[in-house]
């Protein structure tokens, strides 16, 4: 219990009181028993205040740790705590800069990986992401004094509400409800520009704890982190009482902390008999595909070339070709495998679909590639980031036996919002020489009457929609194509792995990756790694997101249409978010109420 005691003294703040009776001590202030309530404000010191705002932004980058590489997921349970007690009793602006702060640590130690693209982009995502985390630093103020604290102590005033450790129950569990529903906010605003390390991903090498994005997505881990983060906030608050007339230490109980750990026992229970029946389900699926998967392990850059593409084109068939004679259903090449269009013209463009008809036929099967397409709906045609199903053929006189093409390009990388109104230097940063055209369908590709791929291009994993809606249209095996090239030196290509576990667990589907250099694997049902082609062909210590060069066959299990099943959050969606939406609104609403009957007794 001491330890709560000592983290509760370094975030008491400290003001001097001041007082009616005009009396004034040796620092200037006046004293006395009577509180003059308008006159208080807060005050620190500004190397007090400098210390604050350093341990937001720790806070941040502690919080960073709980994703790949360090993977400490236990960060995601406490680094929030720090940002609730900072900004708890701080003015609702402060409390902003707070959460701010907070943020920018959070996502320039997320997405430093960036800098392998260009060393500014992290510290401009730094700046924009982290502005996100504004409302959970304003809400910690303003949750605080109008959900945790009484109305009587609210009346006492400044002095009253910065000493009280004495809050109902109920108070307090409101109190983490609104804060965990406020992170799961903050997180769906950004659900259509970056997904990417929502704090619920933290948990994705526990699958047992996984599981409960069957239910949830994982808004519902997001939402229970936060939760935990509020509880430890109130057990430091209230752990820890001193007698006004002893002046002795007394101990209570941390209810809300108790609670807390029961839920995640629960969680857990959940997840042992969920992940059993994922196992004893995956073994029972009818249908079988073989899949030939090919990872070339070529760096990515910036600018190609005609010559960086033919030598990607060598390569992918030299590995390829390392599996004729091995049956397999689909022979399939990551993302723009080769930098190159495949229906393009010149030399190359022949050569191009000339290699792929001659495996096609050796291997007796056809071929998934991925490679840049044209939208020819556009004038002038516009590109496209597509996933392409072809065999012997001549495609371009009988076309692809399907496409599908990526719905949602890469802010900044595939495209750049706003180009027209950016300066040049930062188009100049950030611009790939490319504007893609977003894909119009999401429908599954059917490479034979039991199999339907529902596919996602680069990081489109990472947007729990896309899965969703290739699942209800009847998706039966999810395949990503996927280059992490760009990035490789960094964490990047095992983030990208952590964030995609969950579309599989969400769906209940088999999920296959197919990258340039790293994390080519199958994920079960129940978002465990059953097979990697790092581990298959010894790349390092043969962890999925190793990097480097190879060729395999595997026979992956997929559900028949009446095996198929719905889970709750294949059916519902965003639910947690709506529901989370409710509480803040509800939230807002009492302040609102609360400030309202202030200024009527103020006016009485």
């Amino acid at each position: 219990m001491k330890i709560f005691h000592a983290i509760k003294r370094f975030f008491a703040p400290r003001s001097p009181e001041f007082a009616a009776t005009g009396n004034v001590n040796q620092h200037g202030c006046s004293g006395g028993n009577v509180f003059i309530e308008h006159s208080v404000k807060e005050y620190l010191s500004w190397q007090r205040g400098l210390l604050r705002w350093l341990a937001a932004a720790a806070a941040g980058c502690f919080a960073a740790a709980a994703f790949p590489p360090l993977n400490w997921s236990i960060a995601a349970f406490c680094s929030l705590t720090v940002l609730f007690l900072l900004a708890r009793n701080l003015s609702a602006v402060k409390a902003a800069l707070a959460g701010w702060l907070w943020g920018m640590g959070y996502a320039l130690c997320s997405f430093f990986w960036l800098r392998e693209i260009n060393v500014v982009i992290p510290w401009l995502m730094m700046i924009v992401l982290g502005a996100y985390y504004i409302p959970m630093g304003w809400m910690a103020a303003l949750a605080n004094r109008y959900i945790l604290l009484p109305p009587q102590v609210r009346a006492a005033g400044f002095s009253a509400q910065k000493s009280c450790r004495d809050f109902p129950l109920w108070r307090q569990l409101a109190w983490c409800l609104v804060m965990a529903g406020i992170l799961v906010i903050v997180e769906f605003l950004r659900s259509n520009v970056l997904p990417w390390n929502y704090l619920g991903v933290a948990f994705y090498k526990n699958t047992v704890f996984m599981q409960l994005v069957r239910i949830t997505g994982v808004s519902g881990l997001s939402f229970l982190a936060a939760l935990v983060n509020g509880a430890l906030a109130l057990a430091i608050l209230t752990v820890v009482r001193q007698d006004p007339e002893s002046g002795a230490r007394k101990y209570r109980r941390p209810l809300p902390l108790l609670f807390s750990v029961v839920l995640l026992a629960l969680v857990m229970a959940y997840g042992i008999s969920s992940l059993q029946a994922r196992r004893k389900e995956y073994k029972q699926f009818k249908h079988q595909v073989r899949l030939t998967m090919v990872q070339g392990n070529l760096h990515s850059g910036r600018y190609g070339g005609i010559s960086a593409a033919e030598r990607a084109l060598k390569v992918y068939t030299d590995l390829t070709r390392t599996q004729i004679g091995i049956p397999t259903d689909v022979v399939i090449w990551p993302e723009t495998a080769v930098a190159y269009p495949l229906r393009g013209r010149g030399d190359l463009g022949r050569l191009y679909r000339a290699t792929v008809r001659t495996l096609s036929h050796e291997m007796n099967a056809p071929m998934l590639l991925g490679t840049l397409e044209f939208d020819e709906s556009t004038v002038p045609p516009g590109s496209l980031n597509s996933a392409v199903l072809t065999d012997t053929r001549d495609m371009l006189y009988y076309g692809y036996k399907a496409i599908y093409s990526k719905v949602h390009p890469v802010p900044f990388g595939e495209f750049v919002p706003m180009r027209r109104y950016l300066p040049d230097w930062v188009i100049k940063i950030i611009d790939m020489q490319r504007d893609l055209t977003p894909g119009k369908s999401m429908d599954p590709i059917a490479l034979n009457e039991n199999i339907r791929l529902g596919i996602s291009i680069c990081f489109e994993d990472v947007f729990a929609y896309i899965s969703r809606a290739e699942a209800g249209r009847r998706a039966n095996l999810l395949l990503v194509i996927a280059d992490d090239a760009w990035y490789p030196t960094s964490s990047e290509p095992e983030q990208h792995l952590a964030n995609s576990i969950a579309r599989a667990i969400e769906n209940n589907l088999p999920m296959v990756r197919c990258g340039n250099d790293s994390a080519t694997c199958l994920i079960s049902p129940g978002g465990e790694i059953i097979w990697s082609l790092a581990e298959a062909v010894k790349l390092g210590d043969g962890k999925a997101h190793r990097r480097g060069a190879g060729a395999a066959t595997i026979t992956v299990s997929v559900p028949s249409p009446e095996q198929q099943k719905q889970t709750f959050y294949s059916r519902f969606g965003e639910w947690v978010a709506a529901l989370s939406a409710m509480i803040v609104v509800l939230a807002l609403g009492s302040m609102l109420l609360s400030r309202l009957e202030f200024f009527r007794k103020l006016k009485k």
